[in-house]
Order: C-alpha cells, then structure tokens, then sequence
C-alpha cells in the first residue's frame, strides 16, 4: 500500500534512457527512440520542478524531491554531476539510480561534490550470476560500489536495489548480507515490473486470469475502481522533454506535453482520465490496483489462504480519496482556481 506522507511526490528526470547494461528483466529493446537530456532541456525540466514544489508547500504533502532515474543509466550522460549539482542548489533532495557498472572514482567524487542525497544501485546478484543477468563485469562494479559507500560516508545514503527476479527470499537475505560486509545497511527489494505490459511476464497475464473478473466487480465504485497512484507521487518527465504518463510507459504511449508547454499540475486531469478510464498500458499493468489485486487472490488461491479483499479495496479507496484532495490543493495553488474535484469532474471552476 502507498503511504502519501511517507514518500510525498518524487519527479523523476531522465536524463538519458540508454543503458550499457542488458538486464532480462528490462526491455531495453522496445523504446521506442533513445538519447541523452540536453542542458536547455534540463533547465527547464527543473524549472518545472521548481514550479510544482512551490505550488505543492501549500497542500497537505509539501515535501518533494527530484530523482535523475528515468529508464537508463544516468551516469551515461556525462552532465550527471552538474545536473545533481542544480538541483541541489535549487534546493531539491537529490537522488540518482545506477547500475555501479560506471561509477568509478571520479564519477563518484563529482556526484558527491555535486551534493547528491542518495544513490540506488541495482546489484541484486554476485560472481557469473551478476553478469549473466547484468552483462556488466563482475568485479570492476562491487568495486566501484564498495568504493563509493566508503567515499560517501555520511553524506550520501548508498541503497542496494535487489531485483526479486528469482522469487526468492533466501536469496534476497544472502545479498543483504553480502553487501553488509561493506556497511551497506539501505537495501530496497523489488518486485518485476512488466513495464504496462511491455515486458512478457508468466504470473502477469491478467486477462487469462477468472481472478480478474472477481477483482474488477470487489473494486467497482459509483466513480469506477480506486485509480493508480504513481503517474501522481512519481512524476515523469522523458529526456527528451516530454512528460509521460508514469515510468512503467516504457514505450512512450501516452507523451502529455513538453516542459516548454505545459506545468505539471497542467497535466494533472490527463493523467486522471487515462488511469480512471485504465486506458492501454493501465489495463496490463501490474501496479494498477484491480491487476494488484488480481495477483494477491491468485498467490492466496494457491496458498489456500482467504485474502481481505474488503480491506484491500477499502485501503485502496482511502489512498485514492488522499490523492484527489492533494492534487486539488496543488492545482488550486498553482492557478488561483477552484477545481472540482479531479476524479469526478474534470473542468475546472473559476472563482470570480
């Protein structure tokens, strides 16, 4: 369940979504074209992000922070540090997500210069394992990693990223462990993501399961079922200056603007309509709650479990509610107007 205090809104930048790792589990392959964020691009990128912070201090989650992540590796962009080095200034927690492959001593020490808050590694696997299914080298990345935690220190959080592609937990604790040796203490699992359905998974071929139907009438309100949060608390702006439904829009679906058009709070009801309506990539998605709930009644079919499905929709429904108010308040704060609210009617009222 999404917990809006605890995580507030986080915009994600990308500034590049090219990758010199070939993971399994990431298809790379179906993008529909690939580049590297220019400066004139970022700049208004973060003006945006500026923009929305400000309008977003007088809403009930007021804390917000910019993620230079997107689809790639970010250190393949070689303006990375100075990128971390604006946003710090204007005043952002600042994170950046790597594969480590890269991240040698002076990209570490130019990051750490830049005043960047945290960095996500994905290295879920050691030895052969990690470069059959990264086909990075092995060695050269645990040593950049163990390298810049030491580096780091105190000044920026080093989190370990575990992949849960073998859907094992054992696994996952040996990992832990391993990267504990080193002092790495911030690990963050992660479940495959099928990307809106651009990545074949087996257990996520929602359409084919009798527990979707079940899902879909245990969620169905007078407004439709509780909608997806994350194109809202994780906001998505592509390299090449275009905003984009959420991060799992791998293939660049639903584009809704440039950064030079429009705000973020501009396309706040665009946003709505597509997850309400779960239009294309919505539909096969496995963070849509009616797909998440799908998934939970299957694993307890199998288990032999009964599952809560009236505490899940009603968490959902809560999260949903917590969601129309905020961005009510942001658009309203940002453009001197009242709005109805957003998921139930999407024209804004002007207060005379």
């Amino acid at each position: 369940m999404v917990n809006l205090a605890a995580i507030g809104f986080t915009i994600d930048i990308e500034i590049t979504n090219r990758c010199n790792a070939k993971c399994y589990f990431c298809p790379r392959e179906a993008t529909p074209h690939q580049g590297l964020m220019s400066p004139q691009v970022y700049a208004q990128a973060l003006s945006r992000a500026v923009e929305f912070r400000d309008a977003a201090a007088s809403s009930d989650i007021s804390k917000v922070k910019v993620s230079l992540c997107g689809l790639g590796e970010p250190l393949l962009n070689r303006r990375a540090p100075d990128y971390v080095r604006q946003a710090t200034a204007a005043g952002f927690h600042t994170t950046i997500s790597s594969n480590g492959g890269i991240l040698d001593e002076a990209h570490g020490r130019a990051l750490l210069d830049a005043g960047l808050g945290e960095i996500l590694i994905n290295a879920g696997e050691t030895g052969e394992a990690y470069e059959d299914v990264y086909k990075l080298p092995w060695e050269r990345t645990r040593e950049n990693i163990v390298r810049f935690a030491e580096m780091a220190g105190d000044a920026c959080d080093v989190t370990i990223v575990l992949v849960n592609h073998r859907q094992d937990p054992e696994h996952l604790a040996a990992m832990r462990d391993y990267w504990g040796q080193f002092g790495i203490r911030r690990f963050l699992p992660f479940e495959i993501m099928n990307r809106g359905g651009t990545l074949f998974v087996d257990h996520m071929q929602y359409e084919g399961y009798s527990e979707r139907a079940v899902a879909e009438a245990a969620m169905a309100g007078d407004d439709g079922p509780p909608r997806c949060v994350a194109p809202f608390v994780f906001q998505f702006i592509g390299y090449d200056g275009n905003y984009y439904l959420c991060c799992s829009d791998w293939e660049k679906q639903v584009p809704l603007g440039s950064v030079y058009e429009r705000s973020l709070m501009d396309i706040f009801a665009e946003k709505w309509a597509h997850v309400s309506e779960r239009r294309s990539i919505c539909a096969t998605c496995n963070v849509d709650p009616v797909n998440r709930l799908t998934d939970e009644l299957r694993g307890a079919a199998e288990r032999g479990e009964d599952f809560d499905t009236d505490g899940y929709v009603e968490e959902w429904t809560e999260v949903d509610d917590r969601i129309v108010t905020v961005v009510d308040q942001i658009t309203a704060a940002a453009s001197g107007r009242r709005t109805a609210p957003i998921g139930r009617r999407l024209i804004p009222v002007t207060v005379d």
